[in-house]
């Protein structure tokens, strides 16, 4: 039996945040293609940066690096959808077999955002 990512797994919680970082840089960098599943694939094939760095995170709700009206709006759904999701995770328990099982439910859930 494989091992199970729980909803209050600290994996969780650090792959949500780091998805909202990497996503936020990435737009003020105006890179807007596939912004989930880039950000995402950033934060797993960097394997010192994001994870050993955590506590210099910056704040996730933070929107002073965006320049464009429009990419602070889809940050700020984006923002919304996250905490939407972490509170489904905890009301229904939420358990993931794999991270590779959590990011495609996250890109899955998240790419629509608008």
């Amino acid at each position: 039996m494989g091992l199970k990512i729980k909803w209050n797994d600290d994996r969780v919680r650090d792959t949500t945040t780091a998805l909202l970082i990497i996503c936020r840089d990435r737009l003020s960098r105006g890179f807007t293609e596939d912004l989930i599943a880039a950000s995402l694939a950033d934060y797993r094939n960097d394997h010192g940066g994001y994870r050993e760095n955590k506590a210099a995170w910056p704040a996730v709700n933070d929107v002073a690096l965006l320049n464009n009206p429009q990419h602070v709006a889809y940050y700020k759904q984006l923002l919304l959808a996250v905490d939407g999701l972490l509170g489904k995770f905890i009301q229904g328990k939420r358990q993931f077999n794999s991270l590779t099982e959590l990011d495609n439910y996250l890109v899955f859930t998240l790419q629509n955002i608008r």
